[in-house]
């Protein structure tokens, strides 16, 4: 198979782990795998190192093998292999040469397949996309800052890079950084810990274009939203553009100064909805015509009634035909978009039936009922069950947090952004529990 076939496969499976895994597990685990070899019976990963290789093996061998053959859509054997093994290369024969690990994170931070041209523009997301290129193209001399807000896979970080890419086009002798909120956090960490304070404002203040994904990462934690707000009023008043993005609007980021939240709304706010059925299609054709692929309109047709919310769908449901047709032989068609994407489309429901099961579960797994789910009670029966089917919802719909919050019967989304914070925190400090919580997803979709 050509490296790009093996890069459409390869990215299905991150995709689907990526619904299953928070994105720290994502990171440390998943994200540097590689296809080594394949066939139609043995699939080969290829770890960075053999300490990953051996984690993988004793941890997740069995998702990541349940989850390839879902992409295929047949079964595989899988084995994993490392990088730093001699004998375990030589043991296995591969069809094409072993990929160099890029580490670099230029290449990570700068994605050239990020483009305006490649972003379709429909109702719910036009004023993102106009305002993102008129900044791109005179940058800040108009909305300064810009933040950009909506539910997860709608095209906010496409347009983020799309932002990057046109600005180095027309300027470049610029200093651009892109960075998440969690990355700044980090490193913000990691510069105090080795004593390195300056080095790190250096880095952050002299910039001409500074970008923050998922700038709600910084809620709650006082002594970094101290030193972004200095770092924002440093590049502000040095007249440098800022461009954020974020799952809600500042407003609704709780636990975020004051301060913050005024000077996000200081330039222009836009916000990007899920899009239409018209859009759906679209979406669908450009995303095709990009990867090569013939698709019958009824297939067209199938996917966009069945796929509503988020476009990271799309392209997964796109990228797990592709990968069929490759290894079957077969062209597209309606049958094989049913039989391949059946499990897939169920994750893809409406947000009502959604919450529903979601309610249906957790009621019957921790033994509570719905009413409980949404009182006002506060004990450890009630509250960590709770704190799930919230996360859950958060997780497996593109609802607000105040709408999340109108479901379980709270005054405001403070609850809602409690619950999250505290299975996170979780997730992070407890394998035992991430377990759990990956457990649930897996029985809620399969």
């Amino acid at each position: 198979m050509e490296d790009l076939e093996y890069g459409s496969i390869i990215d299905s499976l991150k995709s689907e782990l990526s619904e299953r895994f928070s994105s720290t597990t994502m990171s440390l685990w998943f994200d540097q795998l590689t296809i080594f070899s394949l066939d139609e019976k043995q699939a080969v990963l290829l770890a960075p190192s053999e300490f990953k290789k051996n984690i993988l093996d004793k941890k997740y061998i069995s998702v990541l093998r349940e989850r390839l053959c879902a992409v295929l859509g047949f079964e595989v054997e899988l084995k994993l292999i490392s990088a730093e093994s001699e004998d375990s290369l030589k043991s296995t024969s591969p069809s094409k040469d072993i990929p160099e690990e890029d580490v670099s994170a230029y290449k990570l931070r700068f994605n050239p397949t990020y483009t305006f041209e490649n972003f379709v523009v429909g109702k719910s997301n036009e004023l993102a996309q106009v305002t993102s290129l008129a900044v791109a193209k005179r940058p800040a001399e108009l909305n300064n800052p810009l933040f950009l807000y909506g539910p997860s896979g709608l095209g906010k970080t496409h347009l983020l890079f799309a932002i990057v890419n046109e600005i180095r086009k027309n300027f470049s002798d610029y200093q651009i950084l892109y960075v998440t909120g969690e990355e700044f956090t980090n490193e913000l960490i990691d510069s105090l810990a080795q004593k390195k304070p300056v080095a790190f404002r250096d880095k952050y203040r002299n910039l001409d274009v500074l970008l923050v994904d998922d700038i709600q990462f910084l809620a709650n934690k006082l002594a970094i939203q101290e030193e972004f707000f200095h770092t924002f009023d440093t590049l502000f008043k040095q007249n440098k553009q800022i461009i954020l993005a974020s799952d809600c609007h500042p407003k609704e980021i709780n636990n975020l100064e004051d301060r913050l939240k005024s000077r996000f709304e200081m330039g222009l706010v836009a916000d990007i909805q899920p899009p239409d059925l018209e859009l759906r299609v679209a979406i669908f054709k450009r995303k095709t015509a990009d990867m090569g692929l013939e698709i019958p309109n009824d297939v067209f047709l199938y996917l966009a009634e069945n796929i509503k919310i988020n476009i990271r769908q799309i392209e997964g449901s796109l990228k797990k035909l592709k990968a069929h047709s490759l290894i079957s032989g077969e062209n597209i068609n309606i049958t094989m978009a049913r039989s391949v994407l059946g499990d897939f489309l169920r994750s893809a429901e409406s947000s009502d039936n959604i919450i529903e099961k979601i309610f249906t579960y957790v009621s019957k797994r921790y033994g509570v009922s719905k009413d409980s789910l949404k009182s006002q009670k506060r004990s450890a029966d009630i509250a960590y069950p709770r704190h799930i089917a919230i996360y859950l919802t958060r997780q497996l719909t593109s609802l607000s947090q105040k709408s999340i919050a109108r479901i379980f019967a709270k005054k405001d989304h403070t609850t809602v952004y409690n619950s999250i914070m505290v299975v996170e925190k979780k997730l992070k400090s407890d394998v035992q529990f991430e377990r759990e919580i990956n457990q649930i997803i897996e029985e809620f979709r399969g």
